[in-house]
């Protein structure tokens, strides 16, 4: 005959058993909730087999039911895209009856076919190229032509020294394009009425220059020879005059400064009194006349840019030489 186990035993086992299950079920209570985060994308591992018997139910907040996320190759195949759909050709509104019709736009001509009705100006060039009448630069006097305020400019100037002068019309030479002057002024007379016999064609600055030397340099020292007689003219050699340069050459010449209105040559200085005092060579002649004829050639080249006269060369023995030349720098020929 079996013995039974006391009841007390039984019951013993079966508390202790109760006991385990509800700690298995139960989390710590010093441990916060754990987030759930979504799993990364991995092979899902197989779930532990567990030897305790799973609980009837289980409370919906627990870590333990949650599911990890569907991965993307476990979701439906998406579908491919659409193929981009071709933009519908807007249709040309119709006009009204009562709208006026717009004329169509006339053709084009292209590029080609305008080259064919072109006519090339082929035959004017070719002949003034043979005729020589195309000058390739301007002429010399066109360079030197004053600007409208240069040239009014230099009018009121000589206007004040009481220069005696008449605005002629533009001097030209047939043989040579590069001489004449531009805007020429007829000199007859200087301040004081001193004359230039026979009167001169040159330019507005020449005035200018041969003015502002015969007040402040010439006309004083007239006034230191004896007797102090007045000057009342000059005598004149070549003015304006369309040739070239002496001692440059017999077959090319360069252009004289007489040729533009630049230059003016003086022969004599004539008094009220006296015969006129020449200019010649006065070399260690140690008089007054000597005197006077250097301080008056001096002080020109404060004035002109050129200055010749005896002893310069033989052409230049019998008179004095003035032009106003540019040249590079602001450099003077005073000899």
């Amino acid at each position: 005959m079996r013995a039974r186990a006391p009841a007390f035993v039984v019951w013993i086992v079966v508390g202790a058993l109760g006991l385990t299950a509800a700690v298995a079920q139960e989390p710590p209570a010093d441990r916060p909730p754990t987030v759930e985060e979504p799993l990364p994308d991995r092979p899902e591992a197989a779930p532990d087999t567990v030897s305790a018997p799973a609980p009837e139910a289980a409370p919906a907040s627990r870590v333990d039911d949650a599911r990890p996320p569907v991965r993307p190759e476990e979701s439906e195949a998406a579908p491919p895209p659409a193929a981009p759909e071709t933009p519908e050709t807007p249709e040309e509104p119709v006009a009204d009856d009562d709208s006026p019709a717009v004329p169509p736009l006339p053709a084009q001509p292209s590029p080609l076919s305008l080259g064919s009705q072109l006519t090339l100006p082929t035959e004017a060039p070719l002949a003034l190229a043979q005729g020589g009448s195309v000058p390739a630069t301007p002429s010399i006097p066109a360079t030197l032509r004053e600007s409208d305020a240069d040239y009014a400019a230099c009018l009121r100037k000589i206007d004040r020294l009481g220069v005696g002068y008449t605005e002629i019309e533009p001097i030209t030479d047939p043989e040579d394009r590069d001489c004449g002057i531009a805007r020429p002024l007829q000199v007859e007379t200087l301040r004081g009425g001193i004359t230039l016999e026979g009167g001169a064609p040159m330019r507005c600055e020449t005035a200018l220059a041969l003015a502002e030397w015969t007040r402040d340099f010439v006309l004083p020292a007239a006034r230191r020879l004896p007797d102090s007689p007045r000057l009342t003219g000059l005598q004149l050699g070549s003015t304006y005059d369309c040739r070239g340069r002496v001692g440059t050459g017999a077959e090319a010449p360069k252009l004289s400064e007489h040729a533009l209105g630049n230059a003016i040559d003086i022969m004599a200085f004539a008094f009220e009194q006296g015969e006129p005092l020449v200019v010649t060579p006065r070399a260690e002649s140690g008089d007054m006349a000597e005197a006077f004829q250097r301080a008056v050639r001096g002080s020109a080249c404060l004035f002109f840019t050129t200055v010749l006269g005896p002893g310069s060369n033989e052409a230049h023995d019998d008179h004095l030489h003035l032009d106003i030349a540019a040249r590079n720098g602001g450099w003077r020929l005073c000899e």
